[in-house]
């Protein structure tokens, strides 16, 4: 049965190059030569190994003959970017872990059989080959499209236990032969792999979160001033109107005045003042940027019949990033919105917005009126229709983000936001 030793070497060879080769998106079903002739090439290279220093050296040897080789071939010859070459490498080993440990396991009932144990890993070696290219090896490969950072947090796990497999089995027989302190030790080491990597996942996840809530800003914004250039070439052009027929509204108003009609004058002229009043742009802020968001809002409540006041005294906006207040006012006279849109006509309805200094911080106040009565948890808004509630958690994060205070309060038909930064 000692044929079964170099038999092994072999399947646990072409293995891991097929894993490595898939996991670098290089599919062996559309790239069946480049599989057999790194199959032919690492295998000679090990048969050599095998022959002339013997199969203990051939397995301590394996990184230099095998693994850095690998490595190299998929940077430099098929241009893989090194830290999707070094994940491909290192997971293609780590998935010779339960490959092994199958064939032990079985041999476990016969006792501990060597050769029973290489059997059992020869004959898994196809299925689990085929199984893992089709459930993990599609997921591996999105990897390239992935940033350094991430990739940097997806290579730990496997290089820690590639160096540690290699320190604790191969170089050494601590792991079987250390007692308490090397079963401790992988405790140890899988406890704290598991704290970094819950670590570097929410952070990675909170600043995911962040872009998202960026672009959202972004949106809302670009929304905002789209209204509102609209509004001006509204204006505009009106005013081009009235400065082309102002000839004739003379003419007009001259001969009402010489025929002493001074009635139809002074109408014609009021007239005249009232539609020159609507094509006026009001400004509510300094701020050119505030004050497109506030003036788009307006201007819709204003078509829906809903009455809006708005008092703006704040000037100094320095300390924050712009887009973060255009975000937080748009989400809020939004919200401030709807709750109106969903009273019944016959309902009073309103909205009123603060902003104002105080203390060196910056306060704003938005209330409206409400016909049905929000539903507040731990002192936040929430919904349970798809998609909504994600401007208050915008909301409540860039007041967060300003280290600011905040609150809702729904109370006698009345919502109302505060907050401070």
């Amino acid at each position: 049965m000692d044929c079964l030793i170099p038999i092994n070497y072999g399947c646990v060879l072409l293995f891991g190059i097929s894993l490595s080769l898939s996991f670098g998106d290089i599919p062996f079903w559309t790239n069946k030569w480049k599989h057999f002739l790194a199959w032919c090439g690492f295998g000679l290279v090990q048969a050599l190994a095998f022959v002339f220093f013997g199969e203990d050296i051939l397995f301590k040897a394996y990184p230099l003959i095998v693994h850095l080789p690998l490595f190299l071939l998929l940077i430099f010859y098929y241009k893989r970017n090194a830290y999707v070459a070094g994940i491909a490498v290192l997971s293609a080993y780590l998935f010779c872990t339960p490959r092994k440990w199958i064939g032990t396991f079985i041999s476990a009932f016969f006792a501990y059989n060597i050769n029973i144990s290489y059997l059992v890993q020869i004959v898994i070696t196809l299925p689990l080959y085929i199984l893992i290219v089709k459930f993990i090896s599609p997921y591996a490969v999105r990897l390239k499209y992935e940033s350094k950072h991430t990739l940097k947090f997806v290579i730990i796990v496997p290089l820690a236990y590639y160096l540690i497999a290699y320190a604790l089995t191969v170089y050494s027989n601590l792991l079987y032969t250390g007692g308490a302190a090397s079963v401790e030790f992988m405790d140890t080491f899988i406890v704290s792999v598991y704290l970094i990597t819950i670590i570097v996942y929410l952070k990675t996840l909170y600043e995911k979160k962040q872009v998202e809530i960026e672009h959202e800003v972004l949106t809302s914004m670009v929304a905002g001033f789209e209204k509102e250039l609209e509004m001006m070439r509204q204006s505009q052009e009106q005013a081009s109107i009235y400065r082309h027929d102002l000839r004739h509204h003379m003419n007009y108003l001259n001969t009402c005045i010489s025929e002493e009609n001074l009635m139809e004058a002074t109408t014609y002229i009021q007239e005249i003042c009232n539609d020159i009043e609507n094509t006026r742009i009001v400004r509510y802020s300094q701020n050119d940027p505030v004050n497109l968001v506030v003036s788009s809002y307006v201007n819709q409540a204003e078509k829906k019949g809903i009455p809006i006041k708005i008092h703006i005294s704040a000037v100094d906006f320095s300390r924050f990033q712009i887009i973060d207040l255009c975000s937080l006012l748009a989400n809020a006279m939004e919200n401030a919105m709807n709750a109106c849109e969903e009273m019944t006509p016959n309902k009073e309805r309103f909205i009123r917005l603060d902003m104002y200094e105080k203390s060196n911080k910056l306060c704003l106040k938005i209330c409206n009126s409400y016909e049905k009565a929000p539903v507040l948890k731990h002192g936040m808004p929430i919904s349970n229709q798809r998609e909504h509630g994600v401007g208050t958690k915008s909301m409540v994060h860039i007041v967060e983000k300003y280290h600011g205070i905040y609150r809702f309060i729904a109370k006698e038909g009345v919502f109302t936001f505060q907050m401070s930064m």
